[in-house]
């Protein structure tokens, strides 16, 4: 069993539960795995030659974005059946019409996140392969995702050689993490092994007022210290928690139930 991850730093991500879970996962799967009708000739076949009989299913609301990855595909994959949906319940559908391979998810659709809906199809079928594709490498959904079931995840920034890359992975029972999402799943490790009693009493309540929506001028006000004071707060609680941005803070906050007054 193989990990695929990129970069000079791969095995940051190994030592994640979430990246171990999959990838134990994946092995277990490839080895159960008989794709389309189940046979076992068509998946040594399909592993020989994946460009040959290769049936791909695109979930991606954005029908420009479905077609750039369809060009990717097709370019490193010559022959590949592949076919599309722009929401969770079409995918659905597809899924039983065509049997797919490997499914590629993109984390938002109009109907359903796409986390929850590769929980479903991972449900219904936990030998399907699932690829998640997203706009951004956020921490919680690349791991959110691995606990779904998916055996990778691309950021939609990803070079179509990275997104090839992907799918032969994934389709070899190997986990595949983009660069970016490699570097989220650590940040995600981070905020995990940090909780909220690292922060201080005034460091909690200005997470909190960040996580309700509260500018710097409001959380001030609210708290009677001066904005100045605010942001060296905040600046503090991003070091603690490792993270690079207010969005972070928030879904970090959230997630550990301090969004409230």
């Amino acid at each position: 069993m193989t990990v695929s991850v990129t970069g000079s730093s791969a095995g940051m991500a190994a030592g994640h539960p979430a990246f171990e879970d999959a990838q134990a996962r994946s092995a277990l799967h490839c080895c159960a795995r008989k794709p389309g009708v189940g046979n076992l000739c068509e998946w040594l076949d399909l592993m020989n030659a994946p460009h040959r009989h290769l049936r791909v299913l695109l979930v991606d609301d954005h029908p420009m974005v479905r077609a750039g990855i369809r060009v990717a595909l097709r370019k490193h994959y010559k022959g590949v059946q592949i076919e599309e949906a722009g929401s969770a319940a079409e995918a659905l559908a597809r899924i039983s019409a065509c049997r797919p391979h490997i499914v590629m998810l993109d984390v938002n659709l109009p109907d359903m996140n796409g986390l929850d809906l590769a929980r479903q199809i991972h449900a219904s079928d936990p030998h399907l392969k699932l690829l998640m594709v997203a706009a951004e490498a956020d921490p919680w959904a690349v791991k959110e995702a691995l606990d779904a079931g998916a055996s990778g995840f691309v950021a939609k920034t990803s070079s179509h050689v990275t997104l090839s890359e992907a799918v032969r992975s994934v389709l070899a029972g190997t986990v595949f993490l983009c660069p970016l999402s490699r570097a989220a799943l650590r940040r995600a490790e981070t905020y995990q092994s940090t909780g909220p009693g690292a922060l201080s009493q005034r460091e909690g309540e200005v997470l909190r007022h960040l996580a309700n929506g509260d500018n710097t001028k409001t959380i001030a006000a609210k708290l009677e210290i001066s904005p100045k004071t605010v942001e060296t707060h905040r600046q503090h609680i991003m070091r603690k928690l490792g993270t690079n941005s207010v969005a972070d803070l928030v879904r970090y906050a959230i997630r550990h139930g301090l969004s409230r007054p």
